[in-house]
């Protein structure tokens, strides 16, 4: 009975480890935390705002891809699995939806803008005109 407590143990920590990893891979980030970690990294900036969320500014260099229209899930798909991607939207609520779709398409890292482009602004963040960036 011995091996099998130890091999139990065993799985159990290592599921604990897996989630942990996730936690690094998959999270949301505050603002100075964000933009911290996309400078430290090779990651691709990804706006799922609408056309006319973004007209009001976006963080630069981000390239939209717009969350509510139709080829989304497509756009997404033929984003690089293994390159770091760091997402935002409004508030927080789609970029999550599409960090938890992100993962279930093999992403390997995705990083979530906590509370989107109002927590960034709120935090005395800067955004630019949306023609600065980039579009998909």
């Amino acid at each position: 009975m011995f091996p099998r407590t130890i091999l139990f143990l065993a799985s159990g920590l290592f599921a604990l480890l897996l989630q942990a990893q996730d936690a690094v891979n998959f999270n949301s980030l505050p603002p100075l935390a964000f933009k911290e970690a996309l400078a430290a990294s090779k990651g691709l900036l990804l706006d799922v705002r609408t056309p006319e969320e973004c007209n009001e500014g976006i963080l630069a260099g981000a390239i939209v891809l717009d969350y509510s229209a139709p080829g989304f899930m497509e756009g997404i798909k033929k984003l690089d699995r293994d390159r770091p991607v760091y997402l935002y939207c409004a508030s927080g609520g789609r970029s999550r939806q599409t960090m938890t779709r992100m993962k279930g398409l093999g992403f390997k890292e995705v990083h979530d803008l906590e509370g989107g482009i109002g927590a960034w602004t709120a935090a005395g963040q800067p955004v630019v005109k949306e023609g600065s960036g980039s579009k998909r």
